[in-house]
């Protein structure tokens, strides 16, 4: 089917960024339309699963700053939805010496006025027993952080799109971006038309971006959601004062070297606890082909689980697949097509962009409206990877 409607602006792909998009540009009263290869909802992408931490406590000051609209724009999709959407448990991050990460992350949550509270080791074990550390280590403790509903909040935005005037189609694979004054978008359904398009494909960025002449220096890894068993799970419940964590490794070893993990929330009486890494995959479609790649992950995490916790099983009950697609830096693009000013890319967003999903997408929005954008984007550019980046050509 070949469409003569103009859409202001085409979102490609409904992950959370794709979605927040929609929902933003519809919210003003923009004639959007947001197209999903498959059908709704999925778990074959990185916006899938019940659970996201939030937080304000980065080390990175850019991020830092990406993160006061975002929880009040999540708090607008909350009273909208009209359920809880945003879980404040408190966030702890936790570090051994010299306190690298978290000393900056203190210092970033503190600037944007949010509380961040510092626990010595011996303050650490007390308050909360489950986990065993060295009186050597530290803690920042955010009361105002947590997690988020994940499929709940992406339904929400997806729910609210809709609602405020946008058009959804999933199920409707893009097979080419034709650039133009008016871009065609062809995908396996119809011929849509849009003034400008935004590009939200997550894993499959580069399959996209291939015809435009861009590939993005961005690599994908199948990672786990790992599940296991406390003996007593009443201990780590939100109820009981367990919050949502992070335990960073050694900076040295780049910023995908710590764990994480959640409350007793997915699945009853089994608690959360992730490592932040995984293997790299040559393509998305490729995730479950071999699940043997990621059998380091797991042995670190069992050896992780059995030293930094008191009372949990270091098997794993359930594990889980997802993906990140992942910048050399780990900080997001967000940036108009170096030939195309009218195709902008949301990519690489390395396994930490769901919490900031609202800003991004307002963030997309007014690039394709060809406004200023709200936030200095420097950061964000394209062209930083001027030497990875490379022609399809």
């Amino acid at each position: 089917m070949d469409s003569e409607d103009v859409f202001d602006v085409c979102v490609v792909g409904a992950g959370v960024e794709g979605s927040a998009t929609g929902r933003y540009l519809a919210s003003r009263g923009k004639k959007a339309l947001l197209v999903e290869q498959f059908t709704l909802p999925h778990s074959r992408g990185s916006s899938h699963g019940s659970t996201r931490l939030v937080r304000h406590g980065y080390s990175s000051s850019s991020l830092v700053s990406l993160m006061p609209e975002s929880f009040s724009i999540w708090t607008d999709v909350e009273k909208m939805a009209g359920e809880q959407l945003l879980k404040r448990v408190g966030l702890l991050s936790i570090e051994a010496p010299p306190y690298g990460n978290i000393s900056r992350l203190a210092a970033n949550v503190r600037h944007v006025g949010e509380e961040c509270l510092v626990l010595e080791g011996e303050q650490l074990c007390k308050r909360y027993p489950m986990f065993n550390f060295p009186d050597s280590w530290r803690a920042t403790l955010e009361p105002g952080g947590g997690y988020i509903m994940a499929a709940q909040a992406l339904k929400a935005l997806q729910d609210q799109f809709v609602q405020f005037g946008g058009v959804l189609q999933d199920g409707e694979k893009v097979l080419e971006i034709i650039p133009g004054d008016i871009i065609k978008i062809k995908t396996s359904k119809a011929i849509h038309r849009a003034k400008s398009v935004v590009i939200t494909a997550g894993p499959w960025i580069n399959k996209i971006l291939k015809p435009l002449s861009l590939q993005l220096p961005v690599e994908v890894w199948r990672v786990l959601l790992c599940f296991w068993k406390p003996s007593d799970p009443e201990r780590f419940t939100a109820e009981s004062g367990f919050p949502g964590f992070i335990f960073y490794g050694d900076e040295s070893l780049g910023d995908h070297n710590h764990i994480y993990g959640f409350p007793i929330q997915e699945y009853p009486g089994l608690l959360k606890v992730c490592h932040h890494s995984g293997a790299l995959i040559s393509d998305p479609e490729l995730r479950d082909k071999d699940p043997t790649i990621t059998q380091d992950i797991i042995s670190k995490l069992k050896d992780n689980v059995r030293t930094m916790f008191n009372g949990v099983d270091a098997e794993p009950s359930i594990v889980e697949p997802c993906m990140y697609t992942v910048t050399p830096d780990s900080m997001f693009v967000l940036d108009r097509h170096p030939s195309y000013d009218n195709i902008i890319i949301g990519a690489g967003f390395s396994g930490h962009g769901f919490k900031m999903a609202p800003v991004v997408g307002k963030i997309l929005s007014q690039l394709a409206l060809r406004e200023k954008p709200s936030y200095d984007l420097y950061p964000y550019r394209i062209s930083r990877f001027q030497t990875h980046t490379k022609s399809s050509l």
